[in-house]
């Protein structure tokens, strides 16, 4: 079973906020992790209503930079504070012995970096985060 890291606790987080629940628990191996979350902050859901302006300027997200295969992450040649276009070589990803470029799907400026040189990332995993300009 996988432990209680920074990546589940985020995974679980994300997935809460898009689906609209007000808290989560989790406990993984005897180490567990509860949060309420600020509804104010969940996302706009589409209706078939016009959206109304809470007059509040809309927080910018960042995006993620995500795996396009399944290996081992090799090379992280971004670090936060990085400025990358869209297209720039940020990662190199082994798999089946072979190395691959993980390529920048967003420019803007980097803001977390999710996997470090040498865990294994799954398809479509976030490596890095991207506050687009």
């Amino acid at each position: 079973m996988p432990d209680l890291d920074s990546y589940l606790v985020r995974h679980a987080l994300t997935v809460a906020r898009e689906h609209g629940y007000a808290e989560v628990s989790l406990e993984v191996d005897g180490s567990s992790f509860s949060a309420t979350l600020d509804p104010r902050k969940q996302p706009k859901r589409a209706s078939g209503l016009a959206a109304v302006s809470t007059g509040e300027p809309e927080e910018p997200q960042a995006k993620a930079v995500k795996s396009t295969l399944v290996g081992y992450l090799q090379k992280v040649s971004t670090k936060p504070g990085d400025t990358v276009k869209k297209g720039d070589v940020v990662a190199v990803v082994t798999a089946l012995g072979l190395a691959n470029d993980i390529e920048s799907s967003v420019s803007g400026t980097v803001t977390e970096i999710v996997h470090r040189d040498g865990e294994a990332v799954q398809y479509g995993e976030p490596i890095l985060l991207v506050m687009p300009e």
